[in-house]
């Protein structure tokens, strides 16, 4: 599926929490790129006069005619969405793009495991399942602070309702006089909560998205529990460790030199160090959106000695070309560039 780049205009907006909204677009002409539930695209807005962008889990389903985000009011980008973005407004959108979607590994029975606004791929995954498969066996477990912080609580509600083999939880750091009938599980995730909201968990592909202490913390009660690790699929927004088998960077090599084609400048760049850190640290401006190696949004063309920790979204071709993703790429000697 190729990415695109286009012009959307917002269509709605709406509160889904304190600090959660989401917005809905349609393009100013023509039809909507396809997409695959879980995929993310890229939303480019002018913040005091300089270009940003970040990348967003389209919370909408395939079979929906415009494309949903949902965004929490925290950081730069966000903050300013929040702040501006209203009904009528233009704004430029790449996408769609990423490979965390069930569409590609297929299974009868998931278990999806989200917390916080992580829910935004679960939501639009469970969504797109159910229009193919409305008898689907499908386990949903929620974590969030409170009940006032599920997004789409009364929908989940709704589905589940709906749909008798959707059997979903929540579980909530705090609640009201309410628990503990109306919200049983209290606390955070436990392996022994997972056993027993799914006993037959070694049975499902396990879909994981949340804030990175989340994952962490649930990937390691997973492997505890005996899940096999080609069932956990999860949203990585994390470079991974290197891997035992990187060589060594030489130890009298305390930095490196990227020399920028267009411009001959160079730029020093310490190992370790992603070739997009040292760009933003010399003061160049590069596109930049998820961070993390999902996105593709900044491609480069290097010719050196690079280690690539995320080859998301490029080709065979693009490897053999030279292509890298700047955040989530770091130097093994002196590298030239182009982006």
């Amino acid at each position: 599926m190729t990415s695109t780049s286009l012009s959307l205009r917002c269509i709605a907006r709406r509160a889904e929490t304190h600090d959660v909204a989401s917005w809905q677009f349609e393009p100013l002409a023509g039809d909507l790129p396809s997409v695959l539930a879980g995929q993310c695209v890229t939303l480019h807005t002018m913040i005091d006069g300089q270009p940003h962008c970040r990348a967003y889990t389209l919370s909408s389903s395939p079979q929906d005619p415009f494309w949903q985000v949902t965004i929490k009011d925290v950081g730069l980008v966000s903050h300013h969405l929040h702040k501006s973005l209203q009904v009528g407004d233009e704004i430029r959108v790449d996408g769609p793009f990423g490979d965390f979607h069930l569409t590609a590994l297929p299974c009868e029975r998931p278990l999806l495991l989200s917390a916080g606004s992580g829910i935004t791929p679960m939501w639009a995954m469970l969504r797109d399942e159910l229009a193919e498969r409305p008898d689907a066996d499908i386990r949903f477990i929620h974590s969030a602070r409170t009940p006032g912080d599920v997004i789409f609580a009364r929908e989940l509600a709704s589905l589940a309702e709906a749909h008798a083999g959707v059997r979903h939880a929540l579980v909530l750091e705090k609640v009201g006089e309410e628990a503990p009938t109306a919200h049983p599980w209290v606390g955070r995730l436990t392996p022994g909560m997972l056993k027993e909201l799914a006993p037959d968990l070694l049975a499902r592909h396990v879909y994981l998205c949340g804030p990175a202490p989340y994952m962490t913390a649930v990937c390691t009660m997973l492997a505890e529990l005996g899940l096999p690790a080609a069932q956990l699929h999860q949203e990585s927004f994390g470079l991974p460790a290197a891997t035992s088998g990187s060589a060594p960077v030489a130890a009298d090599s305390d930095h490196f030199w990227l020399t920028l084609k267009k411009s001959g400048k160079k730029v020093k760049i310490l190992p370790g160090q992603t070739l997009l850190a040292a760009l933003e640290g010399a003061g160049e401006t590069m596109m930049a959106a998820c961070r993390a190696g999902v996105c593709g949004a900044c491609r480069c063309t290097t010719e050196g000695e690079i280690e690539r920790q995320s080859v998301m979204t490029l080709s065979a071709q693009d490897l053999e070309n030279g292509v890298a993703l700047a955040c989530s790429c770091t130097a093994r000697g002196d590298v030239s560039l182009e982006y």
